[in-house]
């Protein structure tokens, strides 16, 4: 169960969705451990955390935990004390090297903890290929009552909307996903358009945050460190939410607002806002 802040947010053809938990990315503050998100994401009006305990990439953060083990259950145990869910554990990229099985404590990591869904990126370029280790992931997902979010960027073989949403067809698994972090959506293209044809079922988690109307610099820093605030930016923010059908989780993902009672401050406002966009 969701603790926490709730906001409601209204569909495109005006009919009310049900309520979205605003949930905190790992990526808004990769140097925490995760009591320590848990921590910062109650402090700040949030109402879960999506943890990073799979690497992503070389050389960042990673906070792997064993199953079964005293920690995991701690964390478990804390979160609960905290009015905090884990939502989502992250980040797997589906590479040639990756072979579905070495998930499986990874998945189980997961439902002692109590996630909900396991969040992957997309980076073979064969098709055909990248389909297949989705579709397998996703089944051994299943198995642990989980769903498996794909989560596009331009820079990854999955790189737009339109790519994810061939996977995820094509995989034909009950539990897959789209992530839609509306920071990539902007930068490969997507419109609020694109996203109002998409199956109701198709997105349940949606990663928040604002931007300039136009690329500054590299892409992949920007996306490390470079996120606005909703509402400092000018990303159709609303437009994109509004377009969304169907029931979907709502997360801040804002890396770069600094430390201490300065990012507390950066994240609680951002949080409000979110909720301003919704109501």
């Amino acid at each position: 169960m969701y603790h926490g802040l709730r906001v409601r947010c209204i569909g495109r053809a005006g009919d009310l969705l049900m309520a979205h938990p605003i949930g905190l990315a790992h990526l808004s503050a990769m140097e925490l451990e995760p009591a320590a998100l848990i921590d910062l994401a109650a402090n700040t009006g949030h109402a879960s955390v999506a943890l990073r305990l799979h690497s992503a990439a070389a050389g960042t953060p990673v906070y792997p935990m064993v199953p079964g083990s005293v920690e995991t259950l701690a964390l478990r145990d804390y979160a609960h004390s905290r009015g905090i869910a884990i939502s989502e554990i992250e980040l797997v990229p589906i590479t040639h090297n990756l072979a579905p099985d070495t998930l499986r404590p990874l998945l189980q990591v997961a439902k002692e903890l109590g996630a909900t869904g396991l969040i992957v990126t997309g980076d073979i370029d064969d098709r055909a290929l990248l389909i297949d280790r989705f579709a397998a992931i996703c089944k051994n997902a299943a198995a642990h009552g989980l769903l498996v979010h794909l989560e596009f960027m331009r820079w990854r073989a999955v790189g737009t909307l339109s790519d994810a949403r061939e996977v995820v067809e094509r995989s034909e698994q009950h539990n897959a996903r789209i992530l839609v972090d509306l920071l990539h959506l902007a930068r490969s293209g997507g419109t609020a358009e694109e996203l109002a044809t998409l199956p109701p079922d198709f997105v349940n988690l949606v990663q928040i945050c604002d931007a300039t109307a136009e690329l500054q610099g590299d892409i992949i820093a920007e996306a490390r460190g470079g996120r606005l605030i909703p509402g400092q930016g000018a990303l159709p923010i609303q437009d994109m939410l509004s377009a969304l059908r169907g029931t979907w989780n709502a997360a801040l993902e804002l890396p770069g607002m600094g430390e201490g009672d300065a990012r507390h401050t950066a994240l609680a406002e951002a949080r409000a806002q979110v909720e301003k966009l919704c109501r």
